[in-house]
């Protein structure tokens, strides 16, 4: 006849094991629950594995672009309302400058408001988002327009100006534009300066007196397959021609001009403010087109993710449940054994002597 060795410490151990294996199975089971998803989805998926693994990096990749979309959003919004600030400025002062009779004397006030609107179009296109200048093209991190200084010491703009005024004949005319000798300026010498040394102040390399813009625009990736430009720059022709009606008003001695003269310069004015309005008409109406684009995009992206998220929970989502009655199963197990490692433990042969 042969015995078994028992005792009651190897009866202990052996619960304490199972034990330890339910626990696991319990922590597992309340993962799944919880996220709704495998707790070792490569154990389930096997050699599809890689399917879901590719379908997150492009529901991540997706994110990416969406929290993109939405800053380049904001950034084309402040471009958008500054413009239409310069634009709808401009057009009353357009308006007001239009029925200001042309005598000597009634163009003071309308001076001074046109060094006001130069100050605040050159504040209003150094707006920053997020610490990025958004008139600044590719160059972000530098004020794109530089103050118009009237003080002792002028700008380089205003430098460039008055050296400009007062070159000698043909290229200027000889004195500054506070001279007496300004009322002896004829409509053909005027418009000859207006067209030639005056107008090149605003463009080419002599802009950089006033610009630190690029004149290369922003490129965003707004999808994965879109790329689109999402900014614009101070350098553009309407802001220079803007910038340039400003200081046809109060730059060059209108209110001491002869009437002809005046007539022709206050003309030419109104021309300049009337194409640089067009101009600034046609940049909003392509960030529009782009905001229409980055918000189409955002439409399709969301669908795009709707149905990776179907996939991925088609892949790795387990039945809740089926979760649900794992747990209340494994609890159960749990306080059977706790209850069976007590009776075990209260269990010595001194209670049989």
């Amino acid at each position: 006849m042969r015995t078994t060795f028992v005792s009651t410490v190897s009866l202990w151990n052996s619960s304490k094991s199972t034990l330890d294996k339910l626990q696991t199975g319990l922590v597992k089971a309340n993962k799944e629950l919880v996220t709704g998803r495998e707790a070792d989805v490569g154990l389930k998926l096997g050699y599809r594995t890689g399917d879901t693994l590719s379908l997150r990096q492009s529901r991540a990749e997706l994110d990416a672009l969406t929290d993109s979309n939405a800053s380049t959003l904001l950034r084309i919004k402040s471009t958008y309302q500054a413009l239409d600030n310069a634009r709808t400025t401009a057009e009353k002062f357009m308006g007001v400058l239009i029925a200001t009779p042309l005598t000597d004397g009634s163009l003071g006030p309308v001076q001074y408001q046109a060094k006001v609107n130069l100050d605040g179009l050159i504040s209003g296109l150094n707006i920053d988002v997020a610490g990025q200048y958004v008139f600044g093209g590719l160059n972000t991190q530098e004020k794109p327009l530089n103050a118009y200084v009237q003080g002792p010491v002028p700008s380089a703009s205003k430098a460039a100006i008055d050296a400009a005024f007062a070159a000698a004949p043909p290229a200027g005319f000889g004195f500054s534009q506070s001279a007496p000798a300004v009322a002896s300026i004829t409509p053909a010498e005027m418009e000859a300066f207006l067209d030639g040394p005056f107008a090149n102040l605003f463009t080419g390399v002599n802009w950089q007196n006033w610009s630190n813009a690029s004149s290369e625009n922003i490129q965003s990736r707004i999808s994965p397959q879109q790329r689109v430009e999402t900014s614009a720059n101070a350098n553009d022709e309407a802001i220079q021609k803007l910038t340039m009606a400003y200081t046809m008003v109060f730059e060059l001695g209108i209110d001491n001009l002869k009437d002809d003269t005046r007539t022709l310069l206050v003309d030419r004015i109104v021309n300049t403010f009337s194409d640089a309005i067009t101009g600034l008409t046609g940049m909003q109406s392509k960030l529009g087109a782009v905001q229409e684009k980055i918000e189409q995009a955002d439409e399709r992206m969301s669908l795009q993710k709707t149905i990776m998220d179907e996939k991925i929970t088609h892949l790795e989502a387990v039945d809740p449940a089926e979760a649900k009655i794992r747990v209340d199963q494994l609890m159960t197990q749990i306080q059977t054994s706790y209850s069976l490692t007590a009776q075990l433990k209260n269990l010595s042969l001194i209670n049989f002597i």
